[in-house]
């Protein structure tokens, strides 16, 4: 029989938390200006670009952190 899933950390809960909420109405407010170029993009485009590479990291730790703890199960 299967064990139900376990639920995620509440640090990761957080840590999505914060990248979500940059991404949309309160972050966006802060990061409304097309000046400065950072890397030739205009700051809110960078904005974007930065949050989701941190989500992709938050996701990759996640899976691997899960990944070794089945691993520990078996």
């Amino acid at each position: 029989m299967n064990a139900p899933p376990k639920l995620p950390s509440v640090g990761m809960l957080i840590y999505f938390a914060i990248c979500a909420l940059a991404l949309v109405w309160p972050g966006a407010l802060l990061a409304n200006r097309i000046e400065p170029l950072v890397m030739g993009l205009p700051f809110f485009i960078f904005w974007y670009v930065a949050w989701v590479f941190a989500l992709f990291v938050g996701l990759v730790i996640a899976y691997r952190r899960e990944s070794m703890e089945e691993a520990d199960d078996d």
